[in-house]
């Protein structure tokens, strides 16, 4: 990528610069993860966690998308709440939990008014 850009001798630049991207990369991936814990859950994104109320939740629904979130794969679960002000925003949580049957079972055992779609 910076190669055109970079002369011979400033080669060893380019290769710096990419493992720096690369590693944080990995690392943005490696510590996402998700918890329900009590009546919570838990989204952990960049050493970071960020708990939601289940007994907010309105419905849950299977997705499949490429949007850019704390989701890991194609194969997400979107959550919406019952109030905006709890993700600051009306656009739903889209997270990809390994087993999203059991997820949302989970979910659904805490709150069962959540609206499976």
């Amino acid at each position: 990528m910076l190669g055109p850009l970079l002369t011979r001798t400033d080669y060893w630049v380019g290769a710096v610069i990419s493992v720096v991207f690369i590693s944080t990369q990995i690392a943005m991936f490696m510590s996402v993860k998700y918890s329900v814990k009590d009546n919570e859950l838990g989204v952990r994104w960049l050493w970071k966690w960020h708990w939601y109320p289940i007994d907010k939740i309105s419905s849950v629904k299977k997705t499949t998308g490429i949007l850019a979130t704390a989701g890991l794969s194609a194969r997400r679960v979107s959550i919406k709440f019952s109030e905006r002000k709890i993700l600051k925003s009306s656009a739903p949580l889209e997270i990809s939990p390994k087993d999203r049957d059991s997820f949302i079972s989970d979910l659904l055992a805490i709150n069962p008014d959540i609206t499976v779609g």
